[in-house]
């Protein structure tokens, strides 16, 4: 498969689409969501959101922040915010107006045929263990990496 590197801004077409009620399949780079989603491999599948109403716990919406359009995991809300941390980052979270998530993830496809649901109740509760567990990722994810454990 022939690997094609875009900027951010190709995902505005693909937000655009999700307004206008369309699916995007897309392919994410980077590492952020480690070890759910292996950036560069794992294609994902993005279906709209809808404009008002509780997003389910620790789904992965697709919004802007910051000018950059983002696939992170929501870890709960603020006040208005709604806050998100990458599966595999250490710290940093973003707070994101509701108005900004304009899908949700909701198809992972493996190289090797295989999907991940994940609206899945067990996927769901994996990623609530992983968030808990966030205060060891600085030293499990070099070994999950090392392993090559997704």
């Amino acid at each position: 498969m022939r690997k094609i590197t875009v900027s951010n801004d190709f995902f505005a077409g693909a937000g655009e689409a999700l307004k206008h009620g369309q699916t995007v399949k897309l392919l994410i780079g980077g590492q952020s969501m480690y070890p759910f989603i292996r950036g560069g491999i794992d294609l994902v599948e993005v279906v709209p959101c809808p404009t008002e109403g509780e997003l389910p716990a620790w789904c992965c919406p697709f919004y802007q922040w910051e000018g950059k359009y983002m696939i992170h995991r929501y870890i709960g809300r603020e006040g208005d915010d709604c806050l998100m941390l990458g599966d595999g980052n250490v710290a940093r979270i973003e707070r994101v107006k509701r108005e900004d998530i304009i899908g949700l993830l909701k198809t992972i496809y493996r190289p090797d045929g295989t999907t991940q649901d994940c609206c899945d109740v067990r996927w769901l509760k994996k990623a609530e263990w992983w968030y808990r567990l966030r205060f060891l990722r600085r030293w499990l994810l070099p070994v999950f990496k090392m392993l090559h454990v997704r």
